[in-house]
């Protein structure tokens, strides 16, 4: 019992949103930090919007199968 090509893709598109909304809460948790020192080892907002924009995607792909 398999997964439908459909299947996967919303999996895909709800995974990537989860994804965007991670990283979109940690990087306004880095940008409201107490020691500016502290640098972030990964850039959190290009994370979130490359989530974001394939999550949109991911979802269109779903919606056409």
């Amino acid at each position: 019992m398999g997964f439908s090509p459909k299947q996967i893709a919303e999996a895909v598109a709800a995974a990537l949103a989860l994804t965007a909304l991670i990283a979109g809460v940690i990087d306004w948790r880095h940008r409201k930090r107490d020691n500016l020192d502290r640098v972030s080892l990964l850039d959190w907002r290009n994370i979130q919007v490359f989530a974001l924009i394939s999550a949109i995607i991911a979802a269109a792909v779903a919606f056409q199968l």
